[in-house]
């Protein structure tokens, strides 16, 4: 699931997602933080659901596209939330901290249904402002797949909203 034209790249082809950037800003604190060296915080967070030390690098990197269930696991490992993994140094209510990634991609249907509720749009033609496939939009409408954070950012981009803290506004 790619919202491919909001996406945006720097002049080496990198991908630049600001929550590509919060999440390894936050991996790289809490590494700190802990004291950890690269090798033993990739042990910590592969105690949790298996997660690869290649992942981990990864992401602290900014070079993958990782998913809500992976930041789930790493949350969990953490024990921390993925709005704060996701939200970086944005203030986020409370609330937010509890959000599992169901309850994140629950949400994110609900802001693209209203979203196109409120543009009295075709799902055809909400799909092409998002800049996904119909069948992709069709999942995200119903909360359904394993989202990643370039889609969340795309589907920011298109809704011209924050990528870091719109899922975490409003209960």
């Amino acid at each position: 699931m790619r919202a491919h034209r909001f996406i945006k790249r720097d002049e080496e082809g990198a991908v630049v997602n600001p929550l590509r950037s919060n999440v390894a800003a936050f991996l790289e604190s809490e590494r700190k933080r802990r004291k950890l060296f690269h090798q033993d915080m990739a042990a910590l967070l592969r105690s949790g659901e298996g997660l690869s030390y290649r992942t981990y690098i990864q992401t602290c990197r900014r070079n993958n596209n990782v998913t809500l269930r992976t930041l789930e696991s790493m949350a969990r490992a953490l024990g921390v939330s993925i709005a704060a993994m996701l939200a970086g140094d944005a203030k986020i209510e409370d609330w937010a901290h509890a959000l599992g990634d169901d309850d994140i991609r629950r949400r994110l249907a609900d802001v693209i249904n209203n979203e196109r509720l409120n543009r009295r749009l075709l799902r055809k033609e909400m799909a092409e402002l998002m800049g996904v496939a119909q069948m992709t939009y069709i999942k995200l409408e119903r909360g359904q797949g394993n989202i990643s954070v370039d889609t969340i950012a795309g589907i920011a981009g298109a809704l011209e909203r924050d990528p870091a803290t719109f899922l975490f506004r409003g209960p």
